[in-house]
């Protein structure tokens, strides 16, 4: 099958892949829908009537998993999502719709089915004691109903797949064998899009089976998956040739990328273009939905028309995000292009602006960090500096320092402050080992910024004490604290302007 091009991506670079900015692009994604449904608390004492842990709910959170995560994922990148998928006419069917529906995503070609129930996983989530620190997966629930669809419900299904086929540009496949894709819904959407000439990238299902995937454009199996497919063991780079090499060659695909969990990935092309991705450093927290996050970036940069090798790496690097986080969290375009940036490994990526900020706390706190903060102009760092922001970060799980603008400095201090510019002051303080995260706020007071921040940790210096602190109130009114950091006597910032400015005597 010839490759399907839609209009070719800008900026590209074969040695180093970039972002390109894309024109609209259509995709459909088939698969499994599953509402994921994520209960936090803290736990803190064992249960007297079994030896179980007791999870104090804190909150809930509902989101959509495996082929809705791959939907979310590709809206956030851009794309124009439609969903073939299947739900129970419950409550936890129509709740997916209205996900997908604040999302965009259209599902005119998803099916509501009477005789089963919508896939719920819940996942209970605690804390350890009152520190919020070590949150960690407690307990997992599932609910399903993995049987085949009925032949009615599959005939429908195949009638909505030829519409949708008319509207798209290529198809992604999530398969986790639960039913829904059956061999002859899969043959529908293979060979549907090979007869339109769109690209059809399939996760696939773990199976000793792969020719169920014949004719398909590209596969993303994990490794277990290519060994189970396979019967090859892939401890080493030759294996994992073999293995990409063979199934490109069995199943007449265009394209096998392996996923090789800490090895990184293996890419083999049709004609022997072969790619090896090293893994991305990263502390790895919680590998829930890489695979997802994996098909959605590799099928739609691939469909719309990036090569491979460029396609696999932006995947690569858009995975080595998504195990940093706890549950499955989207990966925006925002996020990969930050990862690509030059300065993404140096201390320059502390440096966020507020909606940044906002963001990557949400998933803080989802992972049980405690946030400090604290603000100042911190025009000329002393040691007095040093030893504050070193007791501030001692204080949580993560420091956030408030940065005031170089106009609210002025109107702090005067017209003839800053020394330096708040891009070059950011930077200082982004450089310092104690500090986490830098924003730059503009107004003369911090209570603006500590309500965006919501921090569980207030710090300023001890020369606050017997004041009214910025920001006091609403902290403690949401459970947190107010800490005075000792001060060094005789540093400040103006002292040392005014002997810099002080005229100098003797010869």
């Amino acid at each position: 099958m010839a490759r399907h091009k839609p209009p070719s991506p800008a900026n590209v670079n074969s040695d180093r892949p970039t972002l390109p900015a894309l024109k609209p692009l259509r995709v459909m994604v088939a698969g499994e829908v599953i509402l994921d449904r994520y209960i936090w608390g803290d736990v803190s004492r064992i249960s007297p009537e079994a030896p179980i842990p007791i999870l104090r709910v804190q909150r809930r959170e509902e989101r959509p998993g495996n082929a809705g995560f791959v939907m979310a994922n590709l809206r956030a990148l851009g794309a124009d999502v439609s969903a073939l998928s299947v739900v129970g006419s419950d409550r936890n069917g129509r709740l997916l719709r209205e996900i997908f529906a604040a999302l965009g995503i259209a599902t005119r070609a998803m099916l509501t089915d009477p005789d089963r129930p919508t896939t719920v996983k819940d996942r209970m989530l605690g804390s350890v004691q009152a520190a919020h620190r070590g949150t960690q997966q407690l307990l997992r629930v599932d609910e399903e109903d993995p049987r085949p669809l009925s032949a009615v419900r599959e005939r429908e299904l195949i009638k909505r797949i030829a519409a949708e086929l008319q509207r798209v540009d290529g198809v992604l496949i999530s398969d986790i064998d639960k039913g829904m894709l059956t061999p002859a819904v899969l043959r529908a959407l293979i060979d549907g899009g090979r007869k339109r000439g769109i690209p059809v990238i399939v996760d696939p299902r773990r199976t000793s089976d792969f020719s169920i995937y014949r004719g398909a454009t590209a596969l993303t199996p994990n490794r277990f998956e290519t060994e189970l497919a396979t019967g090859m063991h892939l401890t080493d780079r030759d294996e994992w040739r073999k293995a990409a090499e063979t199934l490109v060659r069995k199943l007449g695909l265009e394209a096998c990328l392996i996923t090789l969990d800490r090895d990184g990935m293996y890419l083999a092309e049709r004609g022997g273009h072969d790619t090896y991705v090293p893994t991305a450093p990263r502390d790895v927290y919680d590998v829930t939905g890489a695979g997802d996050v994996v098909l959605s970036v590799f099928g739609m940069f691939s469909i719309a028309g990036l090569g491979y090798s460029s396609a696999a790496r932006i995947a690569n690097l858009a995975a080595s995000i998504e195990v940093t986080r706890l549950g499955t969290e989207v990966i925006t375009r925002d996020d990969l292009a930050r990862a690509l940036s030059p300065v993404h490994s140096s201390y320059e990526h502390k440096i966020l602006s507020l909606d940044e900020l906002k963001s990557v706390l949400e998933r803080e706190r989802r992972a049980g960090r405690r946030i400090a903060f604290t603000n100042g102009c911190f025009d000329l760092l002393h040691a007095g500096h040093v030893q504050s922001l070193a007791f501030a970060r001692a204080q949580a799980d993560l420091l956030v320092v408030g940065l005031n603008s170089d106009r609210s400095v002025r109107a702090i201090k005067g017209d003839a402050r800053p020394i330096y510019p708040s891009s070059e002051r950011a930077r200082i303080l982004a450089a310092m080992e104690a500090v986490d995260y830098v924003v730059i706020f503009d107004d003369a007071r911090a209570e603006k910024i500590i309500r965006a921040v919501k921090p569980d940790v207030l710090i300023k210096g001890d020369d606050w004490r017997g004041k009214t602190v910025d920001g006091q109130a609403f902290v403690e009114s949401r459970g947190g604290r107010v800490a005075l950091a000792p001060m060094l006597d005789g540093r400040s910032t103006t002292a040392v302007i005014d002997r810099l400015r002080a005229p100098r005597t003797g010869a």
